[in-house]
């Protein structure tokens, strides 16, 4: 067999995993070799201590091509565990298939050519996160079993009755963020709700909270399991056939009306909440798509580029469930930014002042007896407030 001399290409790679990850002689021999490579240990070992003057010429990766690499071997090291080279533990292979429900939940969303793509995507991600979380707790020694008082598991048909994903949030073992914990309770209380009493499209109405669903499960899965669990590049975006304009069907203007069976949920789970958790990311990912505009060559083939809701965005292509303030939280803000003489009363008489609350302006919404405001809502009732307060003054 001749002689393997490393590429200029993969002694840059070696170099950053010293560089970027500081990994030993050990753990690059292993990224590097296989049964028709066989790598000396002696030669990493060179190159890091940059012992030739080839090695010395080359530079090491950025951190930005070490990410890709490493993030390219975990895919290898995830089939490995599927082909079954070595025993996989029973942990990982519950997390493989809870990754694997999840991206089929996500394929089924991401065609819009089934209607009931959420409903479909709750059930799998439920059933997905209900395997997740069942490997966090096995992880940790915790047995996720119903017991009987006396300790023994409670038994149906003869099998043991495991915690229900509803349970299972509860568990202070699941390490669930307070907004991924939210938003699970939301898909819970969706799939309740329309499991049989609607026959609804709530496909718009619940968007932010799937998308949040989606990106918590990716980041607690690569957190509690690792790397190789991160399935980030295998979902591709989806073509859109019908052109993002402004004059297009896709767009939604405004307020539409909600789905029964959301607005009931709705109503039941985001009224009591602070508009810190009502915003939180975790239980509700909102974007804008905006158009991409570039002078730029290079870049000229990126057609849109994602803004979080509440950036000073040009153009609004679809606003979903925008971020929504009680009215005490409003006057707070308008305090803070040192708009004059705002208590409930001036707040009041303001928005009366222009009917801000008229359903066809889509500045307020009530929701479960209670109104909150958008930020346009409250950004014009502060306008309103320091007119009033110029008013008064030069009236002095």
């Amino acid at each position: 067999m001749a002689k393997l001399v490393l590429s200029d290409r993969e002694v840059s790679l070696i170099k950053g995993l010293f560089v970027h990850r500081n990994l030993n002689d050990q753990q690059v021999v292993a990224i590097f070799s296989y049964l028709d490579r066989n790598i000396n240990h002696r030669e990493i070992g060179s190159i890091r201590k940059n012992q030739k003057q080839r090695y010395i010429d080359v530079a090491p990766a950025s951190a930005k091509e070490i990410d890709k690499l490493l993030y390219d071997y975990a895919k290898i090291s995830a089939l490995a565990d599927r082909l079954g080279f070595c025993n996989m533990d029973p942990v990982s292979a519950q997390v493989h298939k809870a990754v694997e429900i999840m991206k089929t939940a996500i394929m089924v969303y991401n065609n819009n050519m089934i209607m009931t793509r959420s409903e479909t995507f709750i059930v799998l991600s439920v059933i997905a996160w209900t395997y997740l979380l069942h490997a966090r707790f096995s992880q940790g020694g915790v047995k996720p079993v119903y017991l009987t008082p006396d300790g023994n598991p409670v038994l149906v048909d003869g099998k043991e009755k495991c915690w229900e994903l509803g349970h299972c949030i509860n568990q202070p073992q699941s390490a669930l963020s307070k907004g991924q914990a939210n938003n699970l309770k939301y898909i819970i209380a969706i799939r309740n709700e329309v499991e049989h009493r609607s026959n609804e499209d709530i496909n718009d109405d619940v968007q932010s909270k799937l998308q949040a669903t989606a990106l918590n499960f990716l980041k607690y899965a690569k957190e509690q399991f690792g790397s190789k669990f991160d399935f980030s590049h295998d979902l591709a975006f989806t073509i859109q056939l019908q052109a993002l304009t402004l004059q297009s069907p896709n767009m939604v203007k405004g307020d539409g009306a909600v789905a029964k069976a959301v607005a009931a949920v709705n109503a039941l789970l985001e009224a009591p909440m602070s508009t810190a958790d009502f915003n939180d990311p975790d239980y509700a990912y909102r974007v804008y798509v905006v158009p991409k505009v570039s002078n730029n060559s290079k870049k000229a083939d990126q057609a849109v580029s994602y803004s979080p809701v509440g950036s000073n965005v040009e153009v609004a292509i679809k606003q979903v469930e925008r971020p929504k303030f009680r009215m005490t939280d409003a006057i707070q803000m308008l305090t803070e930014q040192g708009v004059p003489n705002v208590t409930s009363h001036t707040f009041t008489q303001a928005w009366k002042a222009e009917d801000l609350k008229a359903p066809a302006k889509g500045l307020a919404i009530q929701l479960g007896g209670q109104w909150f405001w958008y930020q346009e809502g409250v950004d014009r009732i502060g306008d309103i407030l320091k007119a009033a307060g110029a008013g008064a003054g030069a009236g002095a």
